[in-house]
């Protein structure tokens, strides 16, 4: 079995978590799916990660790319970009209802990444400790 980087493992789990305990605020059906979108997000930004700048990159170019590598990411802010007139006040009324998704979900994609940062850590302290 291939060795799979601490990065990867603490990436995916962390964006599984973040999702689940989004979803507790809702039902079951949305810790399911918010959880799954997540994580599925959190893998294509881990590949990106991997072809470029790599695991063993510095810490900051890896959460800036495993960020900016989350379609999840990339799609809030796009609805975001969309919605600008709804989040500065300018607009108001039904169509400005779900204007707010956009900065909280890109918010929530901040996460996962530096949960990968905190594993590769936690790794590398624990192996480079005297046994």
């Amino acid at each position: 079995m291939k060795h799979v980087h601490p990065f990867v493992y603490g990436h995916v789990i962390a964006a599984f978590v973040a999702g689940a305990v989004a979803g507790t605020f809702l039902d079951l059906k949305a810790v399911m799916v918010f959880s799954s979108v997540l994580a599925a997000s959190a893998v294509v930004s881990v590949l990106v990660c991997w072809r470029w700048p790599g695991f063993a990159a510095a810490g900051w170019k890896l959460w800036l790319i495993g960020c900016l590598a989350n379609p999840l990411f990339l799609a809030a802010v796009a609805f975001s970009a969309d919605q600008y007139e709804c989040l500065l006040g300018r607009r108001t009324g039904w169509n400005c209802m779900f204007s707010d998704l956009g900065p909280l979900v890109a918010g929530m994609c901040l996460l996962p990444p530096a949960g990968g940062l905190l594993w590769r850590w936690w790794k590398r302290r624990v192996a480079a400790s005297p046994a």
